[in-house]
Parts: C-alpha cells; sequence; structure tokens
C-alpha cells in the first residue's frame, strides 16, 4: 500500500510539474502574449453584442498538439485568434509554432498560412478538407429621438469557404469542381461524375470526395 502511494504522489508531482512548467512558459511569452481585448472590436463590452464572433460562447478543454495538459480555448472567428483562459487571465496564442488544435473533442482548427481553418472531414492520405469561416460585424446605433429603439452591436455569420488542404505541402485548393479537375487532371472523369451525383452538405459527402481524389 505504502509502494502505490509513493507511486501515486510522483504521477502526481509529474503531472503538475508539467502543467507549472507550461503554464511557466506561457506566462514568459515563449507561447503567447497577453489578449487584452476578448471580443475583439474595441469599444464593445463582451456582453453588449446580438450574435457572436466565437466558434462557441463558452471556453472549452482543449488539447494543443505539442503541448501537454488540457487548456480552455475559444476561437474568436471575427478576430481569427485563439484565446486560452488561465484562471481570470486571457492569452492569445501566437500564428507561429502552434498549428493544432483540439477543442473539445468537437472541433478540429488548424492554423494553415497564417489562418485559422477548421477540419471538415477526415484525413486520407496527405489530404483533408477545412473550411473558413467569417463573421460580419456591425456597429450598433443609437437612436435619434425618444421614440426610436436603440440598435445592438451585432455579429452576423458567414457562408464559409471550403479548401482541399494538402498536409504535405501546406497548399489549400478551393472545393470547387473546376479547381480540383485543374489540381488532379488524372481525376477529371472520376470528379465529373462524383459532382453529378453528391452535393457537399456534410462530413460524410467530404469524406467521399477525399475518397475519388487520393485511389
Amino acid at each position: 500500500m505504502k509502494k502505490v502511494s509513493i507511486v501515486f504522489s510522483l504521477f502526481l508531482m509529474g503531472f503538475y510539474f508539467s502543467q507549472s512548467s507550461v503554464l511557466h512558459n506561457l506566462n514568459n511569452n515563449r507561447l503567447m502574449s497577453q489578449a487584452v481585448n476578448k471580443i475583439g472590436v474595441n469599444g464593445v463590452p463582451d456582453n453588449e453584442f446580438v450574435g457572436s464572433p466565437f466558434l462557441e460562447t463558452a471556453f472549452l478543454p482543449s488539447a494543443i498538439k505539442g503541448e501537454n495538459g488540457t487548456y480552455l480555448l475559444r476561437y474568436n472567428i471575427y478576430n481569427d485568434e485563439i484565446i486560452l483562459k488561465n484562471d481570470d487571465k486571457y492569452f492569445k496564442i501566437p500564428k507561429e509554432e502552434l498549428d493544432y488544435f483540439n477543442i473539445n473533442n468537437k472541433y478540429i482548427v488548424r492554423l494553415i498560412n497564417g489562418g485559422y481553418y477548421i477540419q471538415s472531414s477526415s484525413e486520407k492520405g496527405n489530404y483533408t478538407i477545412v473550411r473558413k469561416e467569417g463573421v460580419k460585424f456591425t456597429e450598433g446605433k443609437i437612436s435619434e429621438n425618444t421614440y426610436g429603439q436603440n440598435q445592438p452591436a451585432k455579429f452576423t455569420p458567414l457562408k464559409p469557404d471550403y479548401f482541399l488542404y494538402d498536409t504535405k505541402n501546406k497548399t489549400l485548393i478551393p472545393l470547387k469542381e473546376g479547381d480540383l479537375k485543374n489540381a488532379f487532371p488524372s481525376k477529371d472523369a472520376d470528379l465529373v461524375t462524383f459532382f453529378k451525383k453528391n452535393k457537399l452538405k456534410k462530413s460524410e459527402d467530404y469524406n467521399a470526395l477525399l475518397e475519388v481524389i487520393v485511389k
């Protein structure tokens, strides 16, 4: 029993050392810098807007490829930045070495050519399908008279753009029939047949398209 307790204590020491080492690096700006504005729009308080600039409003438990531990992350689509919450402090992850984030086992967010994209399919060969989300910001308006109503600031989601991502060469190809045929001339006939029979609406459709490309 004593031996088990010692082993368990050593495990806890290793866990806390790993966590404290990572946080030490974070606080010394090796990985990130203090994020002052969590929304991304100056003059707009956190709760005084309609809609959302975020992929999800809550900070969710997440894994960062290349780092130990679990972190609370939130992706700000409007500002295209990932924010980490540690106690009551917020840090913006710099777009440098860290390029793969698993947010709550629900979203895979990848840094590609300086921007964040959300993975929308599985990975097959050196390829996966990603989408670039967008959000439009509309400033609030104060009523010019007592009879009108104030209009709050508003975030409106935009239609995402989809791409085929080559993970080996770090290139993005627009997910359109013409662009794919140009990129894969040997697959021309297969792609024509696929797009005649299928519409890209869900992950299963994207996975089926990947099968055509990699076979």
